[in-house]
């Protein structure tokens, strides 16, 4: 109910033993298990020192979208939202709390932009979770991955490619990075254990999903 999207269905049976369907989102645990693995301590560390807020840029405005909102949230990040349909973005800010960037750019005299939002919190983007398509070819402005010592984890939600246009970005600049097969296996992890009550074998799951994500030699090309 907190997220208000749903990607797996539970059948279990009330009190009178009539079948019901009970919808949950395991989405986000996909994104927060690897997220909190990476960056965890770090923002701990950094709620304890004090000092400038600590962001995460959510790219897109869909269900997916709405999971990463949660799961920021989770981490004890700031939310920062960006959409080509600002509305999009808009609502997940009132739902979820945070900031709407109006552009990515950084420019401090430009109210919405990112970089004078960052400005004005004296903050610093700890995690960037992109939920847009491949197809978009979207990659991040040059300005955020300019300082080697703050640069962001990123997380993008395609598992297929393997390497989006993002992706080959910001490992080429050195970001520790969470790719779309990874956020498959923990949430298939969580979805297997909801239907059966059983703990899930992570060890093959991880396998299976990998041998089905990894780039082949043409894409590899």
């Amino acid at each position: 109910r907190e997220i208000g999207s749903v990607n797996t269905v539970i059948v279990k049976k009330d009190k009178k033993g009539t079948r019901v369907l009970i919808g949950d989102n395991t989405d986000w645990k996909g994104m927060y298990n690897p997220l909190q693995r990476l960056v965890g301590d770090d923002v701990a560390k950094g709620k304890k020192e004090g000092g400038g807020k600590q962001y995460a840029l959510i790219l897109g405005g869909g269900g997916t979208a709405r999971a990463a909102a949660f799961t920021a949230a989770k981490l004890g990040l700031e939310r920062i939202y960006w959409n080509r349909t600002p509305e999009k973005a808009a609502d997940l800010a009132k739902e979820f709390g945070g900031i709407v960037a109006g552009n990515l750019g950084n420019n401090a005299e430009v109210e919405d932009s990112l970089g004078a939002i960052l400005a004005k919190g004296e903050g610093t983007v700890k995690v960037v979770i992109s939920t847009l398509p491949k197809a978009a070819e979207f990659t991040l402005p040059e300005w955020m991955l300019a300082d080697a010592a703050s640069l962001p984890v990123v997380l993008d939600v395609n598992y297929k490619p393997y390497n989006t246009p993002l992706l080959l970005q910001v490992v080429e600049k050195g970001c520790n990075v969470v790719r779309g097969s990874e956020m498959l296996w923990e949430q298939g992890v969580g979805q297997f254990e909801l239907w059966t009550g059983r703990t899930a074998p992570y060890g093959v799951m991880k396998k299976v999903v990998l041998e089905n994500c990894l780039p082949g030699e043409e894409e590899e090309k």
